[in-house]
């Protein structure tokens, strides 16, 4: 009975203490706030705004790739935290489709998403009147296509923080099948052979109007219908010509070791397009693209713990975290 009773108090002790863990590893000092937001689609998103400190700018968060929802399963969290501490306050959605967003995000051009974030950003300017005198956009990867778009159209975007924004469509399918290739050990020979079956499907798909023709023809890639049709929709997206109408300043926050855009053809178009007193570029050590701690980043154990129990210590890499930081506070003054 001692021994049991020994184990139920040991179990205990470690719950309780994995339950203190936890609380402190999500305990961000910032306030979060669930709103809808009307624009084409009606979107579930979330608000969090500085804790004891007046609002003095806006961040307007844009998703990269895939059905994501307003915080990324908590992974934009520590960034949020970050704004907060500078006054910012940041915005973001459920994808349309997403959680409570109407819609579907499959169905959207990068012209489409962008005209959603414009639609964002004026509700954002009638919500917070005070706090959009400083609007600032911040985007990973696939948002390379959306907020150039953005700024663009939006004067009012005084500054956007892009990290790991691809250029090109398909050259960045043409990287990211190369490495997916090179991490299961491939040979020179198989790693040519995937990239030339890459281009060939893209042609496949440039060529057949529905999912069903493409398979028919002797497409391989096994999607859905839906995802068909938006892979269809946006190949042809490219940045660069955009890139050369951006007038407001531009942090290109990118990864040393991005498997999934490449970061010295991404940092060669926009060093070559954007005006270089509006451009600072800041690559982050170590990193890849997801800029996770890079501890962790090749355990999925690691990760998913970190994600738990302590997202705000462990989850995102500092000098990262840090130097986004650093941006919104030099913005905050200017």
């Amino acid at each position: 009975m001692k021994k049991i009773k020994h184990a139920l108090i040991l179990l205990f002790i470690l719950i309780f203490g994995l339950y203190i863990i936890l609380l402190i590893g999500n305990d961000y000092q910032m306030i979060e706030n669930n709103v809808e937001i009307p624009t084409v689609n009606q979107l579930s998103g979330v608000v969090t705004t500085p804790k004891n400190k007046k609002a003095k700018g806006i961040i307007i968060f844009v998703h990269g790739d895939g059905a994501q929802n307003a915080t990324q399963n908590g992974g934009y969290k520590p960034l949020m935290e970050r704004f907060a501490k500078q006054g910012f306050i940041s915005v973001s959605w459920d994808k349309p489709g997403v959680g409570h967003s109407t819609g579907n995000w499959l169905n959207q051009s990068m012209t489409d998403r962008a005209f959603e974030v414009s639609q964002v950003i004026e509700w954002a300017k009638k919500e917070y009147p005070t706090a959009s005198k400083k609007i600032g956009l911040w985007g990973a990867s696939q948002a390379g296509w959306v907020i150039p778009k953005v700024m663009i159209n939006n004067p009012i975007v005084d500054f956007s923080i892009l990290v790991g924004p691809a250029i090109n469509w398909k050259r960045q399918g043409v990287y990211d099948t190369e490495w997916r290739s090179r991490d299961k050990g491939a040979s020179k020979t198989k790693i040519d052979e995937e990239k030339e079956n890459f281009i060939s499907d893209a042609m496949l798909i440039e060529k057949n109007e529905t999912y069903a023709n493409y398979k028919k023809n002797g497409g391989k890639e096994t999607l859905s219908a839906d995802r068909y049709l938006f892979i269809k929709k946006n190949m042809e997206s490219d940045a660069t010509s955009e890139l050369l109408k951006i007038k407001n300043p531009i942090y290109l926050v990118l990864a040393e070791h991005d498997k999934n855009v490449d970061s010295q053809e991404t940092k060669k178009i926009y060093q070559t397009s954007v005006n270089n007193k509006k451009l600072q570029i800041k690559t982050i050590p170590d990193t890849e693209h997801m800029m996770i701690n890079p501890y962790i980043g090749n355990s999925k154990a690691l990760t998913t713990l970190a994600a738990i129990f302590l997202p705000k210590y462990c989850l995102i890499d500092k000098d990262y975290l840090n130097y986004c930081e650093y941006i919104v506070s030099i913005n905050s003054n200017s």
